[in-house]
């Protein structure tokens, strides 16, 4: 199933089910907060249905949250009320485009596990990026969890229930991402089934 149908597809159950770790979540944000300051302007590459960015987006300077997915990206506008920061933009886009503005933070939150072209989007990130400008991620680790979790993946991408899933271990991703110019400054991991690495990389 072609990436945009199928989060087309499944935007408005997302929006509806809550988040699976809520402690781990507001952790991550607010690691994300002490890095991100009023002057920076982000990009959020695979933002969803926009809860990270309208968190996120008062205490920066400008905000843009893109997503392959139209569904998802009307869902996130939806939630532009009269009290979201006037700076913040959502805009339909695959994580191989970055607006082409300047930029001093790029956000890929459970997304990199997901992208067939991943040495491509890290090289354009790092492309986009000023030296000493911010990567924050979380990737799911398939290698380092559960051995069913790669046969139960391809049955359940067989009948149309699951996207493209990239098989990495930590070691896989932070290879990947520095080789592509970053190196790193924090790591969490987030224990589960399917382990989760948060990661903030500095442009070197």
């Amino acid at each position: 199933m072609e990436t945009a149908a199928f989060w087309d597809r499944i935007a408005p159950k997302y929006a509806r089910d809550p988040i699976a770790d809520q402690s781990a979540y507001e952790a991550t944000l607010g690691r994300m907060r002490h890095y991100l300051q009023p002057d920076h302007k982000v990009v959020e590459l695979g933002c969803g249905t926009g809860s990270t960015a309208l968190s996120l987006a008062p205490g920066v300077q400008s905000y843009v949250g893109t997503d392959v997915s139209p569904g998802m990206i009307n869902i996130a506008r939806s939630k532009l009320r009269d009290d979201a920061p006037q700076s913040l933009m959502f805009e339909v886009a695959p994580a191989t485009e970055l607006p082409d503005a300047p930029v001093d933070a790029v956000l890929a939150l459970n997304l990199l596990h997901l992208l067939p072209d991943l040495t491509q989007v890290l090289h354009n990130i790092s492309l986009a990026l000023p030296t000493g400008g911010l990567l924050m991620a979380k990737t799911g680790l398939l290698k380092d969890g559960r051995w069913y979790l790669g046969p139960m993946i391809r049955l359940m991408q067989a009948v149309g229930k699951a996207p493209y899933v990239r098989r990495m271990s930590e070691a896989d991703l932070l290879g990947a991402i520095t080789q592509a110019g970053f190196e790193e400054i924090e790591t969490i991991r987030q224990p589960g089934i399917a382990p989760r690495l948060f990661t903030i990389h500095r442009k070197v």
